[in-house]
């Protein structure tokens, strides 16, 4: 019975581990594929940004500022960047609000701190920046870094 339950147990926890993996390669993209993102993002206009993420494994989702002030919602095919969706409004760009280049420095801060593939990032007006993805071992990680410094605050790993 022992050899029964161990091997039981293998085969679960090799296919929570497969399963987090397909989890991981639909969700989260790696840092060629954000850098691809975030330069057709530029081209839609973005100077500052509040809120990007994966979404449904196929879209990647962008919400942030053009230099005039106007705000921007965009939905982008995650394959070749093409706009799927776009909404704006008139706005003014926050100064928590992070830049192309701080965007750049956060990931760098993040991969540092073990992000291997990207998921989501998240600014707020208090200056938390909270960027999710996973590590080499595809397993769940947080990082937090400060907005001012863009300094890693925090690492938390979700088994």
């Amino acid at each position: 019975m022992n050899k029964t339950v161990t091997l039981s147990l293998a085969a679960l926890t090799l296919s929570g581990t497969l399963a987090t993996t397909a989890m991981a390669d639909d969700e989260a993209v790696n840092r060629e594929e954000i850098d691809r993102l975030l330069a057709s993002t530029g081209e839609h206009g973005f100077t500052h940004y509040d809120e990007l993420g994966i979404d449904d494994g196929d879209r990647f989702e962008a919400e942030g500022w053009r230099d005039d002030g106007w705000r921007l919602d965009v939905d982008m095919d995650l394959s070749d960047g093409s706009l799927l969706g776009e909404q704006r409004r008139q706005s003014e760009i926050p100064t928590w609000s992070l830049s192309g280049d701080d965007i750049g420095k956060a990931l760098d801060a993040a991969q540092s701190a073990g992000l291997e593939l990207f998921s989501s990032l998240d600014v707020d007006r208090t200056g938390d920046i909270e960027i999710e993805g996973y590590d080499a071992q595809h397993q769940e990680l947080e990082v937090r870094l400060d907005r001012h410094t863009l300094d890693v605050t925090g690492v938390q790993h979700d088994d």
